[in-house]
Parts: C-alpha cells; structure tokens; sequence
C-alpha cells in the first residue's frame, strides 16, 4: 500500500466532515461532488455574522479583584474581531478562488486518478506544463501583502476556517469515489531561510496530519528537486482547493535563484492541477512577487491585495466602537473624538497595534489604581510600551516616503494598477461597510432611541421631551443594557424634564403676564400713586385729593 491509499479508518485529525452534497445552485458548479460538498455560497450578512467574535464580557466583573480583571482584558487579543469590508472582500476572493480551481478538477472524469497519480508528477518532472488534460482554471491565485500588524494572516485564517478543512467522501449518486479525502485548504509559513526542501517537508507533514498519510517519513531524505514533483502529487491526489503560503517575504533569504524557482513551481501547480495559490507577506515581499507569479496572477482576475494601514475614518471608528465596550476598570470611558484621535495618531491605524495598546491601557490604570483610561494615559503607555515600533510609526506619521522607505514592512509600493483598484475598492466601502453595522448592531443605538420614545409618546408624554430623553438614556446606558433598565431610567428623566418645563413655564406665565393699571385720575390707585412719587402719604394723597374730609368741617 503506498502513502496514496489510505484507509477510511485513518481519518483526518483536522477539521474533517462527512460530504454533504447540496446543490450548488449554479450550473457549472453541478455534478462535481468537490463543489457540491463545500458549503454553500453566502452572502455578505452571513459572512458578517460568521466571522464576527465578541469577548466574554459582564458589567459585574468590574467589581472583581484586580488580579482576576487582569485576565479578563487578555480576551481581548484572544477572542475580539469586527468584520470590516476589506474582510467581505477578502471571503469573496476565496469563494471564488477555491470553487474555480475545483472547475477543471472533477474526480468523477474518467482516468481522474490515474492522472492525479501520475501526470503532475511525470509533468512537473519533466518541467512541461502544456498540455495537461485538465482545464486551467482563471483563478490562478493572488498575493495579499501589507504592513506588520494590520491582520492579513489571522483574517485569512479565520475566513478559511469558515471551510471545513477536509471532507470525506465515501459515494456520490451511488458511485464510488476515488479520493475519498478533500482537503479543502492548507495555510503554512514559507521557511525562514526561504527554503524549498524546508517547504516542501513542512507541506508534506501538514499532509500527514491532516489525513493520516506518511509523506515526511518516506521522503524526508530527498532533495528539493525531488521533492517538489511529491508536493504537487500529493496536492492533487488529494484535491486541494487551495494552497496558502504565509510570511513569502522571507523568500528575500533564499540562496541562490531559490525564490525564482519557488514561485515557477507555484506557477506549475496553477497550470498543471490546477490549484490556486495565495501567498501572504509584507512589502518586503513585494520584489520577489514581481517575476513570473505576477504575470500568472494578472489573468486570475481576482487581484492582489494590498492591505495599508487604517484611514482616521468611519471604518476606523466602527473598530473603536466595538473594541471600547471591553473596558475592566473601576469607571468605563465614554469613546469621543479625543479618544478616537490619540487612538489613532499613537496606531497610525495598525489595527494590531490599537488593539494592543488598548489592552496595555488597562492594565496600567488596574496596576496604578486608575479608575478609568484617559487619552493622556494611552499617551503615556505608548511613550514607554511602543519603545521598538516608535521609529517605524514616527515614519508613517511623518508621511514622508524617504523615512518610510527604511522600514521595509511599512513600505507601500504601490502601482498605478493598485491605486485605481483602491478608489475602486473605496466606491463599495460605504456599501459594505452599511451592512456591516446593520448586521452587527451599529445602529442598535438609534433603533433604541426610537424604541423609548414611542414608548414615552404612548404613554402621553410630549414628543420632544420624549425625544431627547430617550437620546441622552441611551448614549449614557448603551453599553451597560443587559444590567440597566433603560424604560425605567427613561421614565425617570422625562418626568424630571417634564417637571422642569412645567415650572419654567409657570414662571414665565407669572413674568409675561400684563400688570393693568388704572387711568381714570380719580381712581384712589392713581391718587395713591401720585401720591407716592410727592412723598406724600396716602391719607395725605387723598386729603388733597378732596376724598378725606376735616372731620372739624365736616360736623362743624
């Protein structure tokens, strides 16, 4: 038996299924049981609320011990992730990618298997890539490259585990399949050194463990030459949807023509099994993937990726927003524009490094016996737990391409091509960006706001009271809703504003109101109060006034 034929019993010890064939809804995606067994096609609010990861998180733990809140902000960098549109985006390219390449590859063609034990091999050996009788699938395949930091590998991770990594198949429409394992995806790191015999021993490892294979053991002796006809082999015996391969800068420390011969031989697996090829780096990488993997990649038609460092924009607020609610000290900060400012002028919209920083935030404050976090602390933090990063983050706030020029990671060499695909990318931003926030709640908020002031309205209070109460409630309790009542706090402040109007309006009645006086000059108050201004009292007032008689005259 040879490390081909495995037995069923010798499952995956990775992600594995059983194949569940569903229709693909799509014609040319019909009848091939390696698409019919991937999941179906989702949309973009499915996508939303698959990758979406929220932090255990209770009011109450603010009231715990120091040492235990400590832990709790390690969740942070564990378990938080907020969809963003270069992430819909990025799904999108994958769907895409893996069903393309599955097109040409359709187990259930006769002589499949013969073809997938031999051709690739015989082919790749022989270092002829025409005339392979499948077909070459557009999607070759494409790079997503940029700075430290910014998520390119733990997005990528987290949208292929929306996959189950490998399917078995057992019958499909009562046939017999002949792979009965599907690997669906497989992310590794390029070597350090750049090497293709350490690639290629890692690939067949990652086999080995995925489906109980024994590659690295019988081959571990070869050399690269020979070991790369395996990995291809072994790829498509086995029907990998789509190969990743992580840190490709590191190419830059291949010997020799080593990284030219690595990215060829990527070009061969495209053009011999068909299968696409994603590889991930920072600019660094950028030189190495300028030679013939990039002239493969133009026709796949999915583009490259270029991912830069965040904008001081919405997107970067939408990320504030839903990192701000984890907060473990005494007192929880309000986010504001001062905050969302230091925020990022102390990132330079590295989401890693926001993140982070954040975390740090809070436990200095715990450590120090802060309440809460404030900007000039996150300031403080930065100065001295950013030491290592500061020159390459002063380079990007300088914005001077001289002084970014020294740190290879934050270079962004980017082309015309690149730029007009990114004002494009812009153009569908908003889009994307409004079914994030619906999906996950951005505008829970306002929905909120309207929810209590129809409340308040029907229950007779007026609608602008109503209004404003329920707005201030809401900013003041939104994150605190699972432990505030906010119908009751509600009630309580349009009373109190309702109460306040009432007075003011009583007071200003008693002011508006006119003071009549008499006109006629022989009204007693006329007389009285001419009478005043003459310092006269008024008996004497009215006695000149002729009203009060000499009682000597008067009886006399």
């Amino acid at each position: 038996m040879s490390e081909f034929d495995v037995p069923l019993f010798q499952f995956s010890r990775g992600n594995f299924v059983q194949a569940d064939y569903q229709d693909p809804l799509l014609e040319d995606y019909r009848n091939n049981p390696l698409l019919e067994a991937l999941p179906p096609i989702w949309d973009d609010k499915t996508v939303v609320n698959k990758l979406a990861s929220k932090p255990i998180f209770h009011v109450s733990e603010r009231d715990l011990p120091i040492h235990l809140r400590l832990h709790c902000i390690q969740r942070i960098s564990r378990d938080f992730f907020r969809p963003l549109t270069r992430h819909l985006e990025l799904q999108q390219s994958i769907s895409r990618l893996i069903r393309d390449g599955y097109v040409g590859r359709n187990p259930l063609t006769p002589n499949y298997a013969f073809r997938a034990r031999r051709d690739a091999y015989d082919l790749i050996m022989q270092g002829n890539t025409n005339g392979y009788p499948v077909n070459t699938p557009t999607s070759a395949g494409f790079a997503l490259v940029g700075i430290s930091g910014i998520g390119k590998s733990s997005s990528l991770l987290r949208i292929l585990q929306m996959y189950p990594q490998v399917i078995l198949h057992r019958k499909y429409q009562g046939q017999d399949m002949p792979a009965p394992y599907q690997i669906v995806w497989l992310k590794m790191d390029c070597p350090h050194d750049g090497s293709i015999r350490g690639l290629c021993l890692n690939f067949l490892l990652a086999v080995d463990s995925l489906v109980g294979t024994r590659y690295y053991k019988k081959n571990s002796t070869r050399n690269p030459d020979e070991l790369l006809p395996i990995m291809a082999q072994a790829a498509a015996v086995h029907c990998l949807g789509v190969l990743v391969i992580d840190e490709i800068q590191n190419l830059q420390e291949a010997k020799d023509d080593r990284a030219a011969q690595m990215l060829n031989f990527f070009v061969q697996l495209v053009n011999t099994i068909g299968l696409p090829v994603i590889l991930i780096g920072t600019y660094k990488a950028l030189p190495a993937l300028n030679g013939e993997f990039r002239n493969a990649r133009r026709n796949s038609g999915q583009g490259d990726a270029t991912w830069h460092h965040f904008k001081k924009d919405d997107e970067w607020e939408w990320l504030l927003q839903g990192l701000w609610k984890y907060q473990w000290t005494d007192i929880q900060a309000a986010l504001n524009h001062e905050f969302i400012d230091v925020m990022y002028d102390e990132s330079q919209g590295i989401s890693d490094i926001a993140i982070k920083l954040f975390m740090l935030t809070q436990w200095r404050a715990l450590d120090k016996g802060i309440k809460q976090i404030t900007p000039e602390l996150i300031r403080s933090v930065a100065k001295d737990r950013l030491t290592l990063i500061r020159p390459a983050l002063e380079a990007l706030r300088s914005g001077k391409k001289v002084q970014i020029q020294k740190f290879a990671d934050i270079y962004d060499s980017v082309s015309i091509d690149d730029y007009l695909d990114r004002i494009e990318a812009e153009q569908r931003q908003a889009e994307r960006l409004e079914v994030i926030r619906t999906e996950l709640g951005y505008d829970i908020a306002e929905q909120t706001v309207n929810e209590l002031s129809v409340w308040l309205v029907d229950a007779g209070f007026e609608s602008s009271i109503a209004l404003s109460s329920s707005r201030e409630v809401t900013q003041k309790y939104i994150q605190e809703s699972d432990t505030v009542d906010l119908h009751k706090e509600a009630l309580k402040l349009v009373l109190l504003k309702q109460s306040a109007a009432s007075n003011r309006s009583s007071e200003q009645s008693r002011k508006n109101k006119a003071k009549v006086l008499p006109t006629e000059p022989n009204d007693l108050r006329v007389i009285t109060a001419q009478g005043k201004k003459q310092r006269k009292s008024n008996y004497d007032a009215l006695k000149v006034a002729g009203y009060i008689k000499n009682p000597l005259e008067f009886f006399g």
